[in-house]
């Protein structure tokens, strides 16, 4: 087990969309792997905001983009003699095969999910105050109390239709974790600070700290700086306030 937490900052647009989408990856994979009635309503609610999400935009697209120009940025690596050639051949074949996939992919994703009648109750009853109740909803109480295989299989059908997303989204997130070495700092007096190149575009921020440290990061990001303030808060009900110490970290500036 890891004795280290990792705080994650997105410096755009697209990366904040691609962050939320794996959480909702990991939320359905979690749950319904668990499979309980209480963990597959929740396996649920995550199948329904993909649909959400992909209903809003065109993140088919955005995914599309982002995986071209990694292609494309990789690709102009291997003419560098100090890259692992294998290495390199393996990440761009599979950003290739998620690329191809993409593509094939016709329409919105997840449009035809539009027309489970399940689903459709359930994203109206989620408007209600409150837990969805037996007596809101007697159709998803049916379906809950059905055997196990029978709604493991359900979902897998359902969830099928964001699968190339999931995996597109994964590699594009791993590539970009992956992109810078991690340096090791200090925040005096809980604060740091650091200006940013502005030839080179920095896609996230990502701060390692051990689990015994007694606070944690608020990252704030402009165009030609980030500042970071470590908070500590013993007691939930009260304001944080910036730690008064120095604070030792690891930090990854991740730009591809």
């Amino acid at each position: 087990m890891s004795q280290t937490i990792v705080y994650e900052q997105p410096l755009n647009e697209r990366i904040r969309a691609f962050l939320r989408l794996e959480k909702l990856f990991s939320q359905f994979a979690w749950h319904s792997k668990h499979g309980s009635e209480w963990n597959n309503p929740i396996a649920i609610d995550a199948i329904i905001e993909l649909m959400a999400i992909t209903r809003r935009s065109d993140v088919k697209l955005e995914v599309h983009k982002e995986l071209e120009r990694q292609h494309s940025r990789l690709e102009s690596l291997a003419r560098r003699p100090q890259v692992d050639r294998s290495q390199l051949d393996s990440i761009l074949a599979n950003l290739k095969q998620r690329i191809t996939e993409i593509q094939q992919t016709g329409g919105q994703m997840g449009k035809e999910l539009q027309s489970v009648e399940l689903l459709n109750a359930v994203r109206q009853k989620n408007f209600l105050p409150g837990c969805i109740c037996d007596f809101d909803l007697p159709a998803f109480k049916f379906w809950l109390t059905r055997d196990p295989q029978t709604q493991r299989k359900h979902m897998e059908q359902w969830y099928d239709s964001f699968s190339q997303l999931d995996r597109a989204v994964q590699l594009i997130l791993d590539v970009i974790r992956h992109s810078a070495d991690a340096t090791h700092e200090t925040a005096i007096n809980g604060f740091y600070q650091q200006s940013l190149d502005t030839n080179i575009t920095i896609q996230m921020l990502r701060i390692r700290l051990n689990k015994n440290a007694n606070c944690y990061p608020e990252i704030s990001a402009g165009k030609h700086r980030f500042t970071v303030r470590f908070m500590h808060n013993g007691n939930p009900a009260t304001r944080p306030e910036q730690c008064n110490e120095d604070v030792t970290f690891k930090l990854q500036m991740c730009s591809i």
